[in-house]
């Protein structure tokens, strides 16, 4: 790649969580904090700056935060040290994560499609395998129903097919599955549209 992508800028920012101007986690999870244990383990895959990890976290949950950027962890960890807040943050591509714990909620929002298809399709096993039985998957990614912007096609090596997403699960419960348009801006002003598929799925107790 020659260049890196617009988030790297965000996250060198001193300010908050803000690579979204609404910088407030998506819906599903302040439906999931009521269904969580106490103290649930949560893994966030592609954290970003945090914004989801730092939620979870300030909720009580036990966060593991992992992305390939050092200046976005570097922020998540200052912005959870300024709230005493005990994220485990790991500097690391998803992709090659190791796991080794089960966890009550993985989460990989809006990142799957920035790494190969056959290696997405390997974590998204890896995701499921380490969910503890009832615990929870957040998925979001972008689909090839509609072009990736010019300026994130190189970035956008994994497309999902437009509901191929959903096919991973069927064995688990569906809590929520969606397709809709994202038009999303950016705090420079920059705006994209994407199409999304999203679940969140529980592991079915046997």
């Amino acid at each position: 790649m020659n260049k890196k992508p617009f988030w790297e800028e965000s996250y060198k920012k001193q300010g908050p969580a803000d690579t979204f101007v609404d910088d407030k986690p998506s819906p599903e999870f302040y439906d999931l904090i009521k269904l969580l244990p106490r103290a649930a383990r949560v893994l966030d895959l592609g954290c970003g700056d945090g914004r989801i990890a730092l939620f979870l976290a300030e909720k009580g949950f036990d966060v593991t935060a992992v992305d390939i950027s050092e200046a976005a962890i570097d922020k998540l960890e200052r912005l959870a040290n300024e709230k005493d807040l005990p994220v485990t943050t790991i500097i690391q591509d998803m992709q090659d994560y190791v796991f080794k714990n089960m966890h009550d909620l993985i989460v990989a929002h809006g990142c799957l499609h920035l790494i190969e298809r056959e290696r997405w399709a390997y974590l998204i096993k890896q995701m499921k395998s380490h969910t503890s039985m009832g615990g929870y998957n957040v998925i979001a990614v972008f689909t090839d129903a509609i072009p990736p912007p010019p300026d994130l096609a190189e970035f956008t090596v994994g497309l999902f097919k437009e509901g191929e997403l959903f096919e991973f699960y069927q064995d688990w419960r569906i809590i929520l599955q969606q397709n809709y348009v994202l038009e999303d801006e950016h705090p420079d002003g920059l705006k994209h549209r994407h199409h999304v598929n999203k679940i969140v799925a529980q592991r079915l107790k046997v």
